[in-house]
């Protein structure tokens, strides 16, 4: 199913402003296929996942290439509700002992390829008091083209409380050289099942 084109009318380009001198202009992407561009690029592992009934096979997958040692926490209660009854054995309830750690997101921002989370998800904590893995479940809706979408998106959720502890994941394998950006933001290897919610009510 070539999903990504029929997604998203607005383009982004996942490259800098062409050269003028150059014999071909970079091609523009639309914001969802240059999203997953970038995040692969960083690193990330990728997996669409059509229906939300396939998820708990998918999650099956991901914590069996893991390893039997594999334990997972959550506090988001839905994805709680749908995974942990089937896989009783790999949760825990504190966070301290998981492998894992399972949860959605705010926006998945094109421009760097990055995962934008909040309190909402995180609590109080920073990225790297996390675990080393993380496995994100997000929607395709969630998408956007750059940094700045994002935290209009926050700002314009006028039904919820506005969420602080705003940090952005944007790396997912080890820094190359020791970089300022990379200790601020930290790294951690990161599963995003990424679901299709075009043209539903999930």
């Amino acid at each position: 199913m070539n999903w990504l084109s029929k997604l998203f009318k607005g383009t982004f380009s996942a490259s800098p402003s062409p050269n003028p001198y150059m014999k071909e202009p970079q091609k523009e992407l639309p914001i969802d296929e240059a999203f997953v561009k970038n995040f692969k690029d960083k690193g990330g592992i990728f997996v669409y996942v059509e229906k939300r009934d396939d998820l708990p096979k998918v999650f099956q997958t991901v914590v069996s290439e893991a390893g039997e040692d594999t334990f997972v926490f959550t506090h988001n209660e839905h994805l709680d509700q749908q995974l942990s009854a089937d896989f009783p054995d790999c949760f825990v309830t504190n966070d301290q002992l998981a492998t894992h750690f399972l949860t959605d997101c705010e926006y998945l921002v094109a421009e760097e390829g990055s995962i934008m989370f909040s309190s909402r998800q995180l609590g109080q904590k920073r990225l790297d008091e996390l675990p080393s893995t993380l496995i994100v479940v997000a929607k395709i809706s969630q998408i956007v083209a750059t940094l700045m979408d994002a935290m209009g998106g926050l700002n314009r959720q006028v039904h919820q409380e506005r969420p602080n502890n705003i940090r952005t994941l944007r790396a997912f394998t080890p820094p190359e050289e020791k970089d300022s950006i990379f200790y601020e933001n930290c790294y951690r290897t990161t599963y995003l099942l990424l679901l299709e919610d075009l043209n539903t009510t999930e």
